[in-house]
Parts: C-alpha cells; sequence; structure tokens
C-alpha cells in the first residue's frame, strides 16, 4: 500500500517564513494510519492475503519536494550537503515508524517510500516524487481526440490563437491532433511572487549527476523500501565512462536509480521523437 505527502503544501507561503512541521508531522501519521488500515481491507485473493498480513507493508512517500526546497530559498543541488533537509527527513521517517509501532498491531516490515508520482503530482501542480523541475520553461503537448466535438472544438480554438497543432504521428487513424504549449513552470511564477529569483528553482539540466545522486542518497536513509528516482542529465555532458564512474561511486548508498539522457526516448520505428522542449 502507497502514499504520498504533498510536501510543497506544507512549505512557507512568504519569503523568511517557516515550513509548517506540525502539519507535516500530522501529515505522516494520518497517511500511515490510513495506509495500514488498507492492510486489513477485505482480500479475495488468497495467495494476497498470505503475503500482505503478516508483513502489513506499506509505504508513506512524498510529492512536491522541489517546491517545500524553493520556497525555503534553498537550492535543490544544496540540499544533500546540509543539515535542515536532511534532519527533516529522519524526524518525519521516525514519525512514521513510532506512530505504526502506538497503534498496537504488528509494524509493517517497511513504512517508508518513494513512489514516482508523475501522474498524481499533476493534481495538485506540484513537482514530481522528489525530482527537481525538468526545465523553468517548455513546451507541453497535449493529444486531443478529434472523435470528440468538445475537444475538436477546443484544437479549432487553440489554431485560431496561434498556438502550433500537429497531427499526431502515433494515431495511424489521424483522428487524433497535439498542440503545443509554450509554458512557464508553476513553481517559478510561485517563487517568483514570494520575491525570490527564478534561478533559485534549478531545472535538472542544471544540477551535476553527483548532487542529483547526493539527493536520492539522502533520501535513501528516509526511505526503508526503493527511491525511485530518475536522473534526467543533458546529452553528451558526461562521456559514457564519466556518468558510469560517478553512478558507480554512488551505487553503495542508492536503492534504485535510473540514468537518462536527454534524447533517450523509446520510440516507435520511423517516428520522429515527440518530448518536451526545454528552454531555461
Amino acid at each position: 500500500m502507497l502514499g504520498h505527502v504533498n510536501l510543497d503544501h506544507f512549505a512557507p507561503q512568504v519569503k523568511g517564513g517557516s515550513v509548517d512541521r506540525k502539519g507535516l508531522e500530522w501529515a505522516h501519521k494520518f497517511m500511515t494510519r490510513f495506509l495500514i488500515r488498507a492492510t486489513y481491507g477485505d482480500m479475495t485473493d488468497d495467495e494476497q492475503r498470505h503475503v500482505m498480513h503478516p508483513k502489513r507493508r506499506v509505504g508513506v512517500g512524498h510529492l512536491g519536494v522541489h517546491g517545500l526546497l524553493a520556497k525555503q530559498g534553498v537550492r535543490y543541488s544544496e540540499a544533500p550537503y546540509g543539515y535542515g533537509f536532511r534532519n527533516l527527513l529522519n524526524d518525519l521517517c521516525d514519525t512514521v515508524r513510532e506512530y505504526a509501532f502506538e497503534l498496537r498491531v504488528p509494524e509493517p516490515a517497511k513504512v517508508t517510500t518513494v513512489a514516482p508520482t508523475g501522474s498524481i503530482a499533476k493534481l495538485p501542480g506540484v513537482s514530481e516524487g522528489t525530482h527537481p523541475i525538468y526545465a523553468r520553461h517548455f513546451v507541453r503537448r497535449i493529444r486531443f481526440s478529434m472523435r470528440d466535438p468538445a475537444q475538436a472544438a477546443t484544437v479549432q480554438d487553440c489554431m485560431i490563437q496561434g498556438f502550433l497543432v500537429e497531427k499526431d504521428v502515433y494515431d495511424q487513424s489521424g483522428k487524433s491532433m497535439v498542440v503545443a504549449f509554450p509554458t512557464k513552470e508553476k513553481l517559478v511564477a510561485e517563487v517568483e511572487a514570494m520575491g525570490y529569483d527564478a534561478a533559485i528553482v534549478e531545472s535538472a539540466d542544471e544540477i551535476d549527476l553527483n548532487a542529483m545522486l547526493a539527493f536520492q542518497a539522502m533520501y535513501q536513509t528516509y526511505a526503508d523500501n526503493a527511491v525511485s528516482y530518475t536522473v534526467n542529465f543533458p546529452e553528451g555532458k558526461y562521456s559514457v565512462d564519466e556518468a558510469a564512474a560517478i553512478i558507480k561511486s554512488w551505487l553503495p548508498d542508492l536503492k534504485g536509480a535510473i540514468p537518462m539522457p536527454d534524447g533517450r526516448r523509446l520510440r516507435t520505428s520511423g517516428s520522429p521523437r515527440r518530448s518536451s522542449t526545454r528552454t531555461t
């Protein structure tokens, strides 16, 4: 059972403000209770019940991490090397474990984790999991079905407004269109409104590979399950040997890492890549 706490929600609301630590503690207790109770739900599969009941494995994770840091004026690349955020993670981990024990049920085998939360994070509009933002400005491409009159009308309106509209190369029927929306990262707008320089919100291509893996290693001290972490970095920034040496040096401290040089995307043979365009 996995659940996620939106750290961005508890970030300072004004420049120089404080993190809502009491709120964070309550949210972690509530999520722990919710997940453990879920393990007692009805299960129709005997094999699943046999695996779940003895272990009660749960995973309290995070999303909106970059937002919590940036709204304190902390650069993502600096967080692993300071004590403030690291100590907060340790306190939150203790909160989850201690509360799980206080519930007077067998303590779960595992209680903390970090899932990708790519889709879930888009609902509140915060950064995914523990990842940094991909870019401060980018092109968001959205697919619309021309079979749906409402979606077709939206595409027509976008064309009138001057947005780039293209046929979806992955839909052989020709009934889907893709609209490209120039986008400013929401977190950038929020920190600027607080009075910070937009540069405080580092994008993935600005963060050294060592700093990225140091961030994951820091989070591995919070998570007793795996940490889902995709390490995006510009294609050609490191040679294969350089990247391999850096990654190898961090492997003893990591449990799951996915290096992802830009431009490495799965695609249909003969079809052009369709990925976000990054500008900073």
